[in-house]
């Protein structure tokens, strides 16, 4: 009893009470959950107190856990045992573990995270002159996005090194305030350097830009998650939790790089009137290509000297009679491959890599297409229709932000003459208003038609045939001819209505289709977008409708009617 007593003093000496014990547990609980609840206590040790906490659960063993010492340094304002709470809070999220296993450097962790990611992407280290470059290794299966884990692990090689540098411990990484400012320090460094070659070596004077700074902080973000992911769930799970959260992240760039201005103009400057502008800027062009393809029955010689061609000049500057076609030959689409891949975005929102570099057939993709398993591909197939419904594609889109899907193109182009032989349409006999027969013949169709050569494996072929027989366009050299020919041109000049990526192309398609009231769900599905960047979308759409309903309720109007009655009630 006297124990006691005495225990209950020396526990008040240090700043416990029970008032002080419950309101720490107020504030925690989220954090403590059913696993750790339990009660401060302090034992003595050859004359010394000490922390300890005594579990309530039975199953834990030892059910009382040290914590530290009770005599410690202190600021001003703190007592010992709201340093005690603080020691218990860094313990449990690490479940208690074993100190040999929280003390070393997180760079040992970092480094074996980096050995799973290079595993993962199939990925090793060769020498090419002087210095080693990662690069992909056939003999090795990959489970993730090679692409993906490329970035990540020379991203985290840096962090690695910025550890070392620090001597950060892996115990730190589970503090909240002060492992946010090694963090912030750690930007500040990325934000300071030149870029880099890759031999790691800095070249130029060119600094990072925010995206990159961005997937900096996403890979150690990564990381972090799988340093507290349970070992059931392959992941470490040696802390319980971090706080370096996807908010805290954008905070950072924020603050170091500053708010991003315009990121959300795409959303002020859409209309439905911007959107069906943007489309039949695409439909026209390929309509108009179309129907001087059928005209001339194919002849891509005759189209090519009508549409590419100029007469020659002799020296004195006139004209010799000659034509001179441009290069590549048979090519009658060369960089207005735009509109037909817009097109395609704007009807059905893909992204840029699902239509561009899709595959013609199944056989193709199956033959061609690389690490299906782990990174995007797609290939489009034909749906016969029925009797009466005539053939469609289907976009078949595997493994795109890790879903896949199937669209079906559905869209056709008229003409006034018949299709080159080969090609598949449907023919409308014209009526007592129409003048002509008009024949129908499917978007892909038509790409597959007029994109040469028609045997190649993809979609869209890259017209550097020698070089790259297989391949398809390059995505960076296709976003150059999108701005040049779209967005910054001065006929069509698309940046006039938020556009300066094909991106937005995608989001325009979503906006349009919440205009029309249509269900969340099947936009999710077309789009592969989560439910979450959906209902973005849909509440702001969601929010100009009912703007534009209440815009009906004239007040003027309305008043100018009460006005009118009331003269009338007056004069009865």
């Amino acid at each position: 009893m006297e124990r006691s007593k005495k225990r209950l003093e020396v526990l008040r000496e240090y700043g416990w009470s029970e008032s002080n014990q419950e309101q720490f547990f107020q504030f925690a609980n989220k954090i403590i959950g059913e696993t750790f609840k339990g009660t401060f206590t302090i034992k003595q040790v050859k004359n010394r107190w000490f922390w300890y906490y005594k579990f309530s659960n039975n199953k834990i063993s030892p059910r009382t856990k040290y914590l530290c010492s009770c005599d410690v340094e202190l600021e001003k304002s703190e007592t010992s045992f709201q340093f005690a709470t603080q020691i218990f809070l860094e313990k449990i999220n690490h479940n208690f573990s074993n100190k040999n296993v929280i003390e070393p450097l997180l760079s040992k962790y970092v480094k074996e995270y980096i050995s799973i990611c290079m595993e993962d992407g199939g990925l090793e280290y060769k020498k090419r002159g002087s210095s080693h470059v990662l690069t992909y290794n056939s003999e090795i299966e990959t489970k993730r996005n090679i692409s993906t884990m490329k970035r990540r692990v020379i991203t985290l090689t840096e962090f690695d090194l910025f550890c070392l540098e620090k001597k950060i411990k892996t115990i730190d990484a589970g503090k909240s305030e002060d492992f946010r400012v090694v963090i912030k320090e750690y930007l500040l460094k990325l934000k300071s350097r030149n870029k880099k070659g890759r031999n790691g070596d800095e070249v130029g004077k060119n600094k990072l830009s925010r995206a990159t700074l961005k997937l900096h902080l996403q890979s150690v973000r990564m990381f972090l998650n799988w340093i507290c992911k349970p070992v059931s769930e392959f992941g470490k799970g040696i802390l319980k939790q971090h706080h370096i959260t996807v908010g805290y992240q954008n905070l950072l760039l924020n603050t170091v790089m500053g708010e991003v201005k315009n990121e959300q103009r795409i959303f002020e400057d859409f209309s439905r009137k911007n959107y069906e502008k943007v489309l039949t800027d695409c439909q026209n062009y390929i309509a108009e290509t179309w129907r001087l393809y059928c005209k001339y029955n194919g002849d891509r010689e005759r189209i090519r000297e009508e549409r590419f061609s100029y007469n020659k000049k002799l020296k004195d500057g006139t004209l010799n009679g000659n034509k001179h076609k441009n290069q590549p030959k048979e090519m009658i689409v060369m960089s207005d491959i735009v509109f037909f891949v817009s097109f395609i975005q704007l009807g059905y929102g893909t992204r840029i890599t699902e239509i561009l570099q899709s595959f013609r057939n199944f056989d193709a993709w199956k033959k061609n297409a690389k690490n299906v398993k782990t990174q995007v591909s797609s290939y489009l197939s034909k749906d016969d229709g029925d009797e009466e419904n005539s053939h469609h594609y289907n976009l078949v889109i595997n493994n795109s932000k890790k879903k896949s899907r199937t669209i079906p193109i559905t869209d056709v182009i008229f003409s006034w003459n018949e299709p080159p032989k080969g090609v598949p349409f449907q023919k409308r006999k014209r009526n007592k208003e129409e003048r002509y027969d008009v024949w129908e013949t499917n978007i892909i169709d038509v790409i597959f038609e007029l994109f040469y050569p028609k045997e190649h494996p993809k979609t869209f072929p890259s017209p550097n045939l020698n070089e790259k027989p297989y391949e398809g366009y390059s995505t960076n050299w296709y976003m150059n001819i999108f701005k040049k020919r779209l967005v910054n041109s001065e006929d069509l000049n698309w940046k006039k209505y938020g556009i300066s990526t094909s991106h937005h192309l995608r989001s325009y398609f979503v906006s349009y289709m919440f205009l029309q009231d249509v269900r969340i769900e099947d936009v999710i599905e077309i789009t592969g977008h989560s439910y979450t960047t959906a209902i973005s979308y849909y509440r702001r759409i969601n929010t100009q409708m009912m703007r534009d309903t209440l815009s009906h309720r004239d007040l003027k109007s309305i008043l100018q009617k009460n006005k009118i009655n009331n003269k009338k009630s007056y004069a009865q």
